[in-house]
């Protein structure tokens, strides 16, 4: 049981990894996403996998238009609050205007999340599930890491051996 968790977290931190500072939803819309991994772990057949990324790539062409309203609005916010005298009330006419965004975003990434969940089997979801816990590791990961309490799980990014990484286990200076 100690094993399966330990793989769990450590596929969860790759995964996490691989997708960089933004997170699940911060890779570029364009970008094809890596699934080998998640594939392996859910034992996701190429059907299912096809039919995965079909309903990414129509929850991109859906969100589209709210990705390009508010683009140019976290742009005026940075701005706005980076300048010597940021007018209050123009930063929060922008900080409602991105939430409004965002709260139009929620119900459509949800809509494509129930549809991308309703083609796993049930044993997938319960593997989904134990993926997500532990998900919900990685703060304390990221900080063991830091703490160079943890080794990089091999083959994920910032992975591989000492003589590679002349700075450390995890790129900086010791």
């Amino acid at each position: 049981m100690k094993f399966r968790l330990i793989s769990i977290v450590a596929l969860a931190a790759a995964a996490m990894c691989a997708q960089g500072p933004g997170g699940f939803r911060g890779r570029a819309m364009s970008a094809p996403a890596k699934t080998a991994a998640v594939q392996s772990y859910l034992n996701l057949t190429d059907a299912q996998i096809s039919t995965l990324q079909q309903l990414r790539q129509a929850e991109m062409a859906a969100l589209k238009p709210i990705y390009q309203q508010s683009g140019p609005l976290r742009q005026s916010l940075r701005t706005a609050e980076q300048g010597s005298s940021a007018d209050a009330a123009e930063v929060g006419k922008l900080v409602l205007s991105i939430r409004g965004l965002e709260q139009q975003a929620a119900p459509i990434r949800a809509s494509y999340q129930q549809q991308a969940l309703a083609v796993l089997t049930p044993a997938q979801k319960t593997q989904l599930a134990a993926l997500q816990s532990a998900a919900a590791l990685m703060p304390a990961i990221h900080e063991a890491g830091a703490l160079n309490l943890m080794t990089p799980p091999a083959g994920s990014e910032g992975g591989g051996s000492e003589t590679e990484m002349p700075h450390g286990r995890f790129g900086g200076s010791r």
